[in-house]
């Protein structure tokens, strides 16, 4: 896959296996184009509804976006894949920036849906050199990282326990949902090397923590957290700048913050997020979204039935 334009940790054979310890039927698919064998992830997903699926494309195919007839025959297999699998619909979500949609892509012959990944996130080059990386970052940022290295905040390879740790002090602050125990386990035994968990550890203790993950010459900052201890030595700005500096060590060329809103709205409930990550100067990359192909007569409104009725099970919950 790493020698196609748009490969990305999402269509990854680790993290199909992180999907089917969740759950899902990962399905891997080799298709044969003008441009060469092309590989596709596909989830099957439950609906909720007996015998109806859903099958999910997640940041694929990983094809160039002008590469349309590579993209009508991965269309075409994964219309008879889904049909196999009892799929009312077939979900594309795209791994290409929405500028970089050619117009009249036969996607866009499709029902644009609801996004099941953030659909803009923000990523910094590292290929410049740390003094210019630093520079590129907001003056409030750069302040932050200098304080707390001068207040001996330090970075180094956490356990799984202590990231678990950070995340539900996070979870409980924030009264928000995030990734169980389990699953955070799942990704570091499917990932492998490609996994690392950092922490930055002030007076002995950690109190923040990430998963990150290297896929390529890319590295995704996957999850975190951080307890209330030490806030004011600025463990969390650290954390981030010394992820990137090891990234930079280790040949990678960019970082990957992964999820900030559309748009710069004081309401939005990931704001404070955004700001936070808005300030290590990444650019901002907005991803041309989620499309349905209707697989079975109606089986584009069965499935939005089935998704409603889930997400207020979710929020009863």
């Amino acid at each position: 896959m790493a020698r196609w334009p748009w490969a990305n940790l999402l269509q990854s054979r680790g993290w199909g296996e992180v999907q089917d310890r969740s759950g899902w039927r990962t399905h891997r698919v080799l298709v044969e184009t003008g441009a060469g064998p092309l590989p596709v992830t596909a989830l099957i997903t439950r609906t909720g509804i007996p015998g109806v699926n859903r099958l999910y494309v997640p940041r694929g195919p990983v094809c160039a976006p002008d590469d349309i007839d590579g993209f009508i025959l991965v269309l075409s297999r994964l219309r008879a894949l889904g049909r196999n699998c009892s799929a009312a619909v077939l979900d594309l979500e795209l791994p290409w920036p929405r500028a970089a949609l050619p117009q009249g892509h036969p996607v866009t012959r499709l029902l644009p849906t609801a996004a099941h990944q953030p659909l803009a996130t923000s990523i910094v080059d590292l290929r410049p050199s740390p003094e210019a990386i630093m520079a590129s970052f907001h003056s409030k940022t750069r302040y932050n990282v200098r304080l707390a290295e001068r207040r001996g905040v330090e970075v180094r390879e956490v356990s799984l326990a202590e990231l678990s740790r950070c995340v539900r002090a996070t979870e409980a602050r924030q009264r928000i949902h995030l990734p169980s125990d389990a699953h955070l386990g799942h990704v570091r035994a499917c990932l492998g090397e490609a996994a690392s968990l950092l922490g930055a550890v002030v007076e002995g203790e950690v109190v923040s923590a990430v998963m990150l993950a290297r896929f390529g010459s890319q590295v995704v900052y996957l999850y975190g957290g951080s307890t209330e201890r030490h806030r004011q030595a600025m463990p969390n700005h650290f954390l981030h700048w010394r992820a990137m500096m090891q990234a930079r060590k280790e040949g990678c060329v960019s970082y990957d913050l992964w999820g900030v809103p559309e748009e710069d709205r004081a309401d939005h409930p990931w704001h404070g997020l955004d700001q936070f990550k808005r300030g290590f100067g990444g650019a901002r990359v907005e991803y041309a979204g989620c499309w349905r192909d209707q697989l079975r007569p109606l089986g584009h409104r069965v499935v939005d039935v089935a998704d409603l009725a889930r997400r207020r099970l979710r929020r009863r919950r």
